[in-house]
């Protein structure tokens, strides 16, 4: 049992044994329901403890690292998500340690609008999993990549990206301008196209 529900209706999508946390255990990736999914947004936060600035250049966008004063970050659920979005968890011995919301767009490109790993599963190849299954899942609906977004102040999320393979496409300077508590990030569009060499 998992918050009420039984696991036992989740069609397995994806199912690999990996290494995590140095131990041989199975990982699982199924659709789950919203409730379920829902029991991840409280741990949707990180310390910041630096940022990225960017720069454009001749070859595109340069991005170095700035030392900050940590704080913490935090991603408010969105109540308004798209109704088309499917949500898929990742289960490591019945446990849910991820979850990743994906829908198509107008652009015949897969859109990552969430990707939350429980704290006690970050860093162990949850996300990249996830990832690679955002890939899978893009390719059998013949769409041509995926698009995500997410901010300078997510620095580990933005390495971990690149290291699947995604392009730093463009950022916004005033995508967040209206929301007083987040007014000083700025958007970063990460692109993966299904052309592309992988280099994870």
């Amino acid at each position: 049992m998992f918050c009420g529900l039984t696991l036992r209706y989740h069609k397995t999508i994806n199912s690999k044994a990996a290494t995590y946390g140095g131990v041989r255990r199975h990982m699982k990736i199924s659709v789950i329901p919203e409730q379920v999914a829902e029991t991840l947004d409280a741990e949707n936060h990180f310390i910041v403890r630096e940022v990225f600035d960017v720069h454009l250049s001749d070859q595109g966008f340069e991005l170095s690292t700035r030392s900050v004063s940590p704080y913490r970050k935090d991603y408010i659920s969105d109540d308004d998500s798209d109704e088309d979005s499917a949500c898929y968890g990742a289960f490591i011995d019945q446990e849910l340690v991820g979850k990743i919301e994906l829908n198509s767009t107008w652009n015949d490109l897969a859109s990552i609008e969430h990707i939350v790993v429980s704290h006690t599963h970050r860093g162990k190849g949850v996300a990249h999993s996830l990832i690679e299954f955002a890939k899978k899942w893009a390719l059998s609906r013949q769409l041509l990549g995926i698009r995500l977004e997410t901010q300078t102040n997510n620095v580990p999320a933005c390495n971990l990206y690149a290291k699947c393979g995604f392009t730093l496409g463009g950022i916004d300077l005033f995508t967040y301008k209206t929301r007083p508590q987040v007014s000083n990030e700025t958007a970063m569009y990460w692109y993966w196209f299904s052309g592309a060499q992988d280099d994870a």
